[in-house]
């Protein structure tokens, strides 16, 4: 049901029912403590490089997104899945527990 579900993503996320469904009524707007400092450098790649990585992978695990919603790319990405398992590859997928939920 709803609630339960509900329930477990508030713990996923470790906030009451409360503050999610207000979503911080009644809560100061100003910055509390410092800014957060990213530490490292990013990283970016593109298609061929990520053909490589998945070619030379023996396992890989996709967490799909909005993104890939948004794009209708479930077909694609079935393709993908489907080529990778010929190529003995072992695609998995995983699924964060409140992604696209709830708000807050």
């Amino acid at each position: 049901s709803g609630a339960i579900l509900t329930h477990i993503m508030c713990e996923a996320m470790n906030r009451s029912v409360v503050n999610v469904v207000l979503g911080g009524i009644g809560t100061s707007t100003a910055p509390a403590g410092e800014a957060m400092v990213f530490e490292g450098e990013p990283t970016f790649t593109d298609v061929d490089a990520t053909s490589a990585l998945i070619a030379e992978s023996k396992e890989v695990i996709v967490v799909p997104g909005y993104g890939l919603a948004v794009a209708s790319g479930q077909h694609v990405m079935a393709e993908l899945y489907k080529t990778a398992r010929e190529h003995g590859i072992n695609m998995r997928f995983a699924i964060h527990p409140v992604a696209g939920r709830m708000p807050g």
